[in-house]
């Protein structure tokens, strides 16, 4: 199974998001990898989704490219 925290550091990597959003996610991935959850856990996937609908809702923005 692929590994749902590389999903959320490409997505951070290419948007913008809101800190407060970044902050709760962290959170709940904190204590998830405290109680023994693992990267490829449906938990960490929900999360991804998490970030890919405040995408699709207009919450994050897409990076500019510096050249």
């Amino acid at each position: 199974m692929q590994d749902g925290t590389k999903r959320l550091c490409t997505l951070m990597t290419e948007y913008d998001f809101p800190i407060e959003y970044i902050q709760d996610v962290l959170y709940r991935l904190g204590w998830h990898f405290i109680s023994g959850g693992r990267p490829t856990d449906d938990y960490v996937w929900t999360q991804v989704r998490y970030f890919e609908n405040l995408i699709k809702y207009g919450k994050a923005s897409k990076k500019e490219v510096i050249k």
